[in-house]
């Protein structure tokens, strides 16, 4: 099976934070949850992933391209990346602004820009926001613009980074929908989560990492019944109360 993300025994520190042997895949078409609790190395981890940070030794493959300084452009172009925090990725005055950058970037031709943001906002459900500027956005809208400005560059692959913080269970089941399309589409989705919700309902593997190693990788099917999952995820039944606040606060 092809590999979308191909992460070979790649090791990275820096102070007394270490990766150790991290060895990962995913395949292309799959949609993996990267679990484990703050500090753990998720981040870092995909930091590695995009060539924010270079490993000190080991390999990473981003669909078959070895991920170098020399194909990093390249590789850009097929990965995009959500962060946990909306407001550290809109930047733009308005909406339209902020999801046209990455096709203007791309030197695209005005047309076909904004056949993208079109696109785009109409895929994630803003398009009557477009020019709203992104400073006037709720959590849950700015999330959805954010996600918006990263599928007009059209990936094939998503990075997600606790896509699903900060929103309440209506904005959950709404941004759910969009990456189930997205993913109909072809997409390679790797998402980070410490909640068993997610990785039991919306995963077809998942990795555990714990103090920068892998202690598990292998089938969501299997994952709920290992002691290394369970020990470093977080807890359904308070997520479960969340939504239920989350819910009855909608119907007031």
């Amino acid at each position: 099976m092809t590999c979308a993300i191909d992460v070979n025994h790649v090791f990275f520190r820096y102070d007394e934070f270490r990766m150790e042997d991290i060895t990962l895949q995913l395949h292309v078409g799959q949609q993996k949850a990267l679990a484990g609790l703050n500090g753990s190395g998720k981040t870092t981890l995909f930091k590695l992933l995009l060539g924010l940070l270079e490993p000190e030794s080991g390999e990473i493959f981003i669909l078959d391209k070895k991920l170098t300084k020399d194909s990093l452009w390249e590789i850009r172009q097929d990965v995009g990346f959500l962060f946990q925090n909306p407001d550290d990725q809109l930047f733009a005055p308005t909406v339209w602004e902020d999801v046209a950058f990455g096709p203007r970037n791309l030197g695209l031709p005005k047309e076909d820009i904004e056949d993208r943001v079109e696109w785009a906002l109409d895929r994630v459900g803003m398009s009557r926001f477009l020019n709203r500027p992104v400073n006037q956005l709720s959590h849950g809208e700015a999330k959805r613009v954010a996600l918006a400005g990263i599928i007009a560059m059209r990936p094939s692959i998503l990075i997600l980074d606790e896509p699903f913080s900060g929103l309440d269970f209506k904005m959950v089941k709404k941004m759910i929908s969009i990456f189930q399309k997205l993913r109909q589409e072809g997409a390679s989705i790797l998402f980070t989560t410490h909640n068993s919700f997610f990785i039991k309902n919306w995963s077809d593997s998942v990795a555990v990492i714990k103090e920068g190693r892998i202690v598990y990788d292998g089938p969501t099917t299997e994952a709920m019944r290992s002691r290394a999952v369970t020990e470093n995820v977080g807890d359904w039944g308070q997520l479960q109360k969340e939504m239920l606040y989350s819910r009855r606060t909608l119907l007031e």
